[in-house]
């Protein structure tokens, strides 16, 4: 089969602004390798991090040219060698860099069939796993528990919701507007705090005295400094991002300008990492560790 070219975005200068640092380029398709897969895609999922990806942070060292985009749901056009999973004519999901293209070569590992090209899809497989992750198997989420969800009324934050309501938990979500705290209830969200009337910092600790067991956190500077002067014994707090930095840049180097140090929050989701303390005096008794 003859090659054929196809188009795709690509960035060819570090930065946060995503329109100046990307370009439509046409390259030519090779011939799928032993277990990949060509699949035409035809939608795309945008979200905040491939701003963080064309500036560079996502893959320290990195340097332009390189592909853009993370998920896409598409069509398998081509299979090669020993693929079994999925075949010609098959719908998929996936999440592999380079997804802003019209077609691409994917590792068939990767692709997950769908009956059809539904953009729902894209939210499971990122903003879905995400929250389930975060939630039930990081953040060990309890039945009665109160969970503060930040940016409830986005993807991910309305999958945490939902799946913090479903534990059985206090459901806080943080929006922007009326408008998303309506949405938000009908999520099951009990307690929507719209942020541009209410204070978070102050609605936390006049409703919330005791603190609240679990912060679902996407948005980074105030809203994360609020969240965690607002735990309570033995709370958790789970970075997943940190919307609020992004743009300028500050959530990786501390400050528009670069000259302070990255912050704690952006640090520790950079390794997916944790960090906990701990208190002699919040045990409940010597004979329950000896």
């Amino acid at each position: 089969m003859a090659s054929q070219s196809f188009r795709k975005l690509i960035c060819h200068t570090l930065g946060t602004n995503f329109r100046q640092c990307t370009k439509i380029v046409t390259a030519q398709l090779p011939a799928p390798a032993a277990g990949t897969v060509i699949v035409r895609n035809q939608i795309c999922g945008v979200n905040a991090s491939d701003v963080n990806y064309t500036n560079g942070v996502y893959a320290p060292g990195v340097q332009p040219p390189f592909d853009t985009g993370f998920e896409a749901v598409g069509r398998v056009e081509r299979c090669g060698e020993g693929v079994t999973k999925v075949k010609e004519g098959d719908y998929v999901v996936f999440s592999a860099f380079g997804a802003f293209s019209e077609r691409m070569v994917l590792d068939a590992r990767a692709a997950v069939p769908i009956p059809k090209p539904a953009p729902e899809a894209l939210s499971v497989i990122v903003s879905g796993l995400t929250a389930s992750i975060a939630l039930q198997h990081i953040g060990k989420m309890q039945p009665g528990q109160k969970v503060v969800v930040t940016a409830a009324a986005g993807a991910t934050g309305s999958y945490a919701v939902q799946l913090a309501r479903l534990a059985g938990c206090e459901v806080i979500g943080t929006c922007s507007s009326d408008e998303k705290a309506e949405a938000l209830r009908k999520l099951g969200c009990h307690r929507p705090i719209n942020y541009k009337k209410e204070n978070l910092f102050e609605t936390l600790r006049k409703e919330y005295p005791k603190g609240v067991d679990l912060v679902y956190e996407s948005v980074g500077g105030q809203v994360f400094d609020a969240c965690i002067n607002n735990l309570a014994t033995h709370g958790k707090l789970i970075v997943i991002g940190a919307m609020s930095g992004y743009q300028d840049a500050s959530a990786w180097s501390g400050s528009p300008a670069g000259k302070a140090s990255r912050p704690i929050a952006t640090k520790l989701l950079a390794k997916s990492a944790s960090m906990h303390g701990t208190s002699h005096s919040q045990k409940s008794s010597v004979s329950d560790f000896i």
